[in-house]
């Protein structure tokens, strides 16, 4: 059978090169064969699957198969393959060696040599993992690694297992180690001797062994999964036996199950559990521990035999034994207890670790001592009743050991400071009492309202409030013309009170409901105050500051005359009480606004003006009121006689204008104000509180004007255009023609049909404007005029021609008459021809063949005569003015403009 060289090289070379524990023993079989072993060495290898020979190869065919592969060998395409080049030296060394590297038994007696060598090795290598491994368990995952790494490539999985079997050594399947938060609850609990893992605290007063944490979270046979259920009977049974658990560890245990309640599933109280003991087990291993030691604590605290070790298993390829750095990272992190564990457990030190050792031993010891002052402190300010520096004090001691969970619970028991920053403030007849919460947000209070000095505690007068929640009560009705003392104290757990914050105060409320109605001299007032009140006394304050003290005779009410129409006045009221001591106190007043003023009535006569920087506007005076101009957009629709808001006109989208005072004359006030950017719907409004009454709106502002205008003349007539502003508006064009004025509207439409604006008479027309006319509905507005510049009167020349061609050579001539009735002087004119179907349309359109000037100084008519060379028919000619001459000539009929 022939050698398929590339089958060779897809199924031999290219795996062999890529398995770097098979070219080792490779090149060792090589070096060995080389060395004292001889062909022993090859044993090691499997000859046939390397050279590809099949058993029934005989002498030649072997022979040339062999051939075959040192040509192979030899290819480019594998030559640079380090595979290709170790077996190709292998052969020739065979061959060096005088092996029968054709006769067919070598190649079966190196197949019976080579499992007889593999099963020796076999038998060692799994001798050393029974050793390596005293708990005699090995993960599956490890068992291939182990194998490669002592050159047992290629043997089947079932020879591993027997081999390892033999000697006691168990595979098992390979885990991970759930990713969860372990809650320090759950830690503290097993620090108890009562509970040797979380199980004992879900299953007590029963302490179980064989329990199954890997794969599952079970005890007893056949196996019961532990679950939420188990850990609420648990609870309930802590309950019902608190008197038979030590105080420290029934504490412990309540605050485990409350976390360990958390877990919504048996899947979720398993990961939780293998978690748990997973850190367990890190931590002893991290102590330097042996494993087997390690195993017999897990045993020791239930968990089943075959658990405990692939736990240990597991986790100690990974876990790292500490050292004293690791005593210090924990001292660095302020980790004091775990600190001290970790040094206690520290194995022996070496010569050069002992003095490190001790300068750790120091640090721990200066720590503790820190930590033990503190504690000290703490007790004795709370003996004393001092529960801030009992508090300053375990924050301290918690700065040097942060994990520390019993000084935390301990600063948690304690009553949280004074509340800070207590404020009393009046609030009509209400008063309310505000402070500032604590840093950590936990604390309730109860408020206390006493006549005579501060509480000793939160049932030592009046309470208002208890386990309330925010910083701001309000009492709806305390004690009015009374000094009274306002306490609040701070609690975490409604046992233990701070000291009191305290703030006094005397109640003496305001009037209330003050309001004012207006005549046209007079205002008359009304209000209310509590019963506790003797009266009130109203105080009149004027524009220029002048006051006046009133004190009504009748109850809640009174009226003030003799007012000036117009004039706004303050009116102030305030409550007269008489207090326990007999002195009559007042209140804090409460105060409104008035102003005497006769019927409002709407703005009916609004006029605009426009001046050149600014809008004038003026309307008829209404005595008593304000009015106020608003711009709103021309869409807007309002009806005069209504009324409307501020917030009403705001949402209209309008605005405010800002007016300055023009004057009062004839009746009419002025105003003037900045002109506005676009046209608007101008609203006056008459001002009555918030808003008012709307009045007739007017349409004005500022308009887009049309762009260079510019006037032509054509004959009789004068021909107007422009540049059309944005929009859709009309054009409003004005003019006299004979004295007379005259006004067009134009549409857009209008103006491209026509071609622009043609006026009449030329002659006579005078005074061109043009504005824009905006219109909404049934309202328009037209802008300023802008005024159109008019030139004086255009000459005008008329002119004839006789246009010739010959029939011999097709030579053409133009004979020119120009006439000018009116005009004298000179005009420069253009001659220009062009050869085809139209006239040119303008100096550019054809060819210039004369340029002159008509001369009419002197004369009113002239003629000339021009060669035009060879021509082609039909062929034009016409005349043009010069560009900027100003004059205009009157062109003949086609007929003579064509040859």
């Amino acid at each position: 059978m022939a050698l398929d060289a590339k089958q060779y090289r897809k199924s031999v070379l290219v795996p062999l090169e890529k398995d770097k524990d098979r070219m080792a023993v490779l090149q060792q079989a090589i070096r060995d064969l080389q060395g004292t072993d001889g062909a022993t060495a090859l044993a090691r290898l499997d000859m046939a699957e390397l050279f590809a020979v099949e058993p029934s190869m005989a002498g030649a065919e072997l022979e040339k198969h062999l051939g075959s592969l040192e040509a192979a060998f030899n290819s480019p395409i594998v030559k640079n393959k380090r595979s290709a080049q170790l077996l190709k030296k292998l052969l020739e060394l065979m061959r060096q060696a005088d092996v029968a590297v054709t006769d067919p038994a070598f190649w079966s007696g190196m197949a019976k040599a080579r499992a007889s060598a593999m099963r020796t090795r076999l038998d060692g290598f799994a001798r050393a993992v029974a050793q390596e491994h005293p708990l005699k368990v090995v993960l599956s995952d490890q068992v291939t690694e182990l194998a490669s790494s002592t050159g047992l490539t290629g043997v089947a999985r079932s020879d591993l297992v027997d081999a390892l079997s033999a000697h006691g050594v168990r595979i098992t399947d390979d885990f991970e180690v759930p990713r969860v938060r372990v809650p320090p609850a759950v830690r503290v609990v097993t620090d108890f001797p009562e509970f040797r893992t979380l199980v004992d605290v879900v299953t007590r007063p029963e302490q179980h062994e064989g329990i199954r944490v890997v794969d599952e979270l079970s005890r007893g046979e056949p196996a019961r999964v532990l679950g939420p259920d188990d850990v609420a009977r648990a609870k309930e049974l802590l309950q019902r036996q608190e008197a038979r658990v030590e105080e420290g560890a029934r504490q412990a245990a309540q605050n485990g199950l409350a976390a360990l309640a958390e877990c919504a599933s048996p899947a979720e109280l398993h990961a939780l559990a293998l978690c748990s003991l997973a850190e367990a087990v890190e931590g002893l291993l991290r102590r330097g521990l042996p494993r087997v030691t390690v195993h017999e604590k897990l045993c020791e605290w239930g968990v089943d035999h075959t658990d405990a070790a692939r736990l240990v298993t597991k986790l100690s390829a990974s876990t790292k034994v500490l050292s004293p750095n690791d005593v210090a990272d924990r001292l660095a992190v302020g980790a004091l207890g775990e600190a001290r564990r970790l040094l206690d457990s520290l194995p022996g030190p070496e010569c050069e670790e002992s003095v490190e050792r001790e300068r750790l031993a120091k640090r721990v010891e200066v720590a503790e001592r820190k930590k033990n002052q503190s504690v000290a402190r703490y007790e004795t300010a709370v003996r004393s009743g001092d529960y801030a520096a009992a508090a300053a004090a375990l924050r301290e001691a918690l700065a040097v050991d942060t994990r520390d969970e019993e000084l935390r619970r301990q600063l948690q028991g304690l009553p949280p400071p004074p509340p800070a920053n207590l404020s009393l403030r009046a609030d009509g007849q209400a008063l309310v009492v505000s402070w500032s919460a604590d840093g950590e947000g936990t604390a309730r209070y109860a408020v206390v309202r006493t006549a005579d000095g501060v509480p000793a505690n939160p049932q030592d007068g009046e309470l208002l409030a208890n386990g309330f929640t925010g910083t701001l009560f309000r009492d709806e009705r305390p004690p009015v013309g009374t000094r009274v003392c306002y306490s609040v104290f701070a609690t975490r757990d409604g046992a233990l009170y701070s000291a009191p914050a305290t703030d006094t105060c005397e109640v003496l409320p305001a009037p209330f409901d003050l309001g004012a109605s207006s005549g046209s001299s007079r205002v008359s007032l009304s209000w209310g105050v509590p019963t506790e009140a003797l009266g009130a006394i109203v105080t009149q304050t004027a524009p220029d500051g002048s006051q006046r003290t009133h004190r009504p005779t009748t109850p809640g009410r009174m009226t003030v005359t003799g007012l000036t129409l117009g004039t706004r006045y303050r009116f102030s009221v305030a409550a007269v009480y008489l207090t326990e001591g007999g002195q009559r106190r007042e209140s804090a007043t409460v105060s409104t606004y008035a102003t005497p003023r006769g019927s409002i009535q709407a703005v009916e006569d609004l006029r605009i003006e426009s001046t050149p920087e600014a809008h004038r506007a003026s309307w008829p005076t209404v005595t008593g009121y304000s009015v106020e101009l608003w711009a709103l957009p021309v869409s807007a629709r309002v009806e005069s006689g209504t009324r409307l808001t501020q917030a009403g006109l705001s949402g209209m989208r309008g605005r405010r204008l800002t007016l300055r005072p023009g004057g009062e004359s004839g009746g009419r006030t002025t105003c003037e104000f900045d002109s506005l950017p676009e046209v608007n719907l101008l609203v006056p409004v008459t001002v009555d509180g918030d808003g008012g009454l709307v009045g007739t709106a007017q349409i004005t502002g500022s308009a887009p004007q049309v762009r260079t205008p510019t006037v032509e003349r054509l004959g009789d007539e004068l021909r107007l255009s422009w540049e059309w502003p944005e929009g859709d508006h009309l054009i409003e064009v004005g003019w006299k023609a004979g004295g007379q004025q005259t006004t067009r509207r134009v549409s857009r439409t209008v103006y491209n049909d026509g071609g622009g604006v043609r006026i009449p008479d030329a002659d006579s027309v005078s005074d061109i404007t043009l504005a824009t006319v905006v219109r909404t509905g049934d309202r328009e507005w037209a802008s300023a005029s802008l005024a159109v510049a008019l030139s004086g009167p255009t000459p005008k020349v008329r002119y004839s021609l006789e246009v010739r061609r010959s029939w011999m050579g097709g030579k053409g001539t133009v004979r020119v008459t120009a006439q000018s009735p009116e005009y004298r002087g000179r005009i420069p004119v253009l001659t220009v021809l062009k050869e085809a179907k139209f006239m040119p349309g303008g100096a550019s359109d054809g060819t210039v063949m004369d340029r002159r000037e008509l001369d009419f100084t002197d004369q009113s008519s002239l003629s000339f005569e021009l060669k035009l060379g060879k021509v082609a028919t039909p062929f034009w000619v016409r005349l043009f003015v010069e560009p900027g001459s100003g004059a205009r000539l009157q062109d003949p009929p086609t007929s003579q403009m064509r040859g």
